[in-house]
């Protein structure tokens, strides 16, 4: 494979913050034997793109909207678990406190979350 140099206009705190949510989300609802995707892209803007894809069981698409929205958790989360619910929607404002976006999108059994904003990514030689 080939390494990238990428650079971030970010707060370092903030990017931190929110990488560190998407991540711990990705490992705490996939169960074990399950794959963890984490991918870094240029986008079409001339930006950089942090990708993180993990199972989504038991979500439906109505509930994509409501991932962002302050202690929402899908009622079969409910059960157990630290989550309360905070964790998407505070990152969602650090995004866009930064002039960054923070999305998701669930294809069939896999829930992805995209964090964009300026940036550069470079091929290293």
């Amino acid at each position: 494979w080939a390494l990238a140099a990428v650079s971030a206009e970010a707060d370092p705190v903030l990017l931190r913050s929110i990488l560190g949510n998407l991540f711990d989300n990705a490992v705490d609802y996939t169960p074990a034997g399950g794959t963890i995707g984490i991918g870094l892209a240029a986008t079409a803007q001339g930006g950089v793109a942090v990708s993180v894809v993990n199972p989504a069981e038991g979500l439906e698409p109505a509930d994509v909207a409501r991932l962002f929205d302050r202690f929402w958790r899908k009622e079969a989360a409910r059960t157990g678990g630290s989550h309360v619910g905070l964790g998407l929607s505070l990152a969602r404002t650090f995004a866009t406190a930064m002039g960054w976006t923070l999305t998701a999108a669930l294809e069939g059994r896999r829930l992805g979350f995209t964090l964009a904003g300026p940036g550069d990514v470079r091929a290293r030689r």
